[in-house]
């Protein structure tokens, strides 16, 4: 037997078992349901990452919101100081 026949040999061997592989569906249901669970695990680690970043992104937003609240409160009570000066200098 030539090195041809035997590589031809092992190409048909290989070409009927992808075939009955392809034709087995409980294979083909296992292999559907091993790629559909490597993508959900993918998914669920891309998802991991976006509530971390949506997690610091909102500590970040609360943090700047209670900052702008804080010189609101301050600039409020300035100007109350003041009107309640105004009236006293009035008086």
């Amino acid at each position: 037997m030539s090195s041809d026949d035997r590589e031809r040999t092992l190409a048909d061997v290989e070409k009927t078992f992808y075939e009955a592989i392809r034709k087995n569906t409980v294979f083909s249901s296992l292999n559907r349901s091993a790629s559909a669970i490597e993508k959900l695990a993918v998914n669920t680690e891309a998802l991991t990452e976006e509530i971390k970043n949506a997690n610091e992104t909102s500590t970040k937003l609360t943090k700047s919101l209670n900052r702008l609240t804080f010189a609101a409160v301050v600039i409020a009570a300035g100007a109350l100081i003041l009107e309640i000066y105004k009236l006293c200098a009035a008086s």
